[in-house]
């Protein structure tokens, strides 16, 4: 059976080259979620597709094929190409990096196609990093069933208190340290987060440091969860061109 996508609002996560001219694609699309397509001839440096095979560009494609790995058919930019350097792009590759990894193909989903845009968006719009990127990840794990329950305890469902301490138990929630030392909220011990800490990130308030800090550290290990033992190339890029800037 041939599947025919037309005239699909899409943005290109990934390219690699494919024989001896061509590229396999991975777009992101308004309507059926994550595909992968080939771009015969697209590394031919007379291809019309080559301009347009770049990262963060609004695109409208067409795709055909008999399988899951399609063929572009057609491709146009929908807008210009946002304009992103530096550290924010780098967290817009790290971005790209989450939805191929994490993305299974062809699942539709309207929000997060919107969620996408819209942290490109504020990325290329020079805006502070880290909360753009914590607001993201939620949505991201959200719209993949992966939600945190940020707001109930998970072993009685009792609401969180601000004042009170929280475990992670990966595959459940969190659950309460009825018997906790005193520790700085700052410095929190391993897999153990405040209440305060938690609540805020339900409502996505980022405000404070303490706050930014931790649910750094917090998404990191729930990521790291679902993406494997693979680390993830964009991290591992940034950390390489900070050190030879450093040196």
């Amino acid at each position: 059976m041939t599947t025919l996508m037309e005239n699909q609002p899409a943005w290109l996560l990934h390219s690699r080259p494919f024989r001896e001219t061509s590229l396999l694609l991975d777009f992101f699309t308004q309507d059926h979620g994550r595909v992968s397509a080939i771009a015969r001839g697209a590394r031919d440096p007379k291809s019309r597709y080559r301009p347009l095979l770049q990262l963060f560009i609004p695109l409208q494609i067409s795709l055909v094929g008999r399988s899951e790995l399609l063929n572009l058919r057609s491709i146009e930019a929908s807008g210009p190409a946002l304009r992103l350097c530096g550290p924010h792009m780098f967290s817009a590759l790290y971005v790209n990096e989450l939805m191929v990894r994490l993305l299974a193909g062809h699942e539709s989903d309207k929000t997060l196609y919107g969620h996408y845009e819209a942290v490109l968006h504020a990325l290329s719009s020079g805006l502070d990093i880290e909360p753009v990127l914590r607001r993201f990840e939620l949505q991201l794990l959200e719209n993949l069933g992966y939600g945190l329950q940020l707001t109930h305890d998970a072993l009685n469902g009792e609401l969180m208190l601000h004042d009170a301490w929280y475990y992670l138990q990966t595959d459940s929630g969190f659950v309460r340290q009825m018997q906790v030392q005193e520790v700085d909220s700052a410095n929190s011990i391993a897999n153990l987060y405040p209440g305060q800490v938690l609540l805020d990130m339900s409502r996505a308030d980022f405000t404070k440091a303490n706050t930014l800090k931790i649910a750094k550290r917090l998404l990191r290990l729930v990521l790291e969860h679902h993406l494997g033992d693979r680390p993830l190339a964009s991290r591992e890029l940034f950390k390489s061109l900070l050190q030879t800037t450093s040196t």
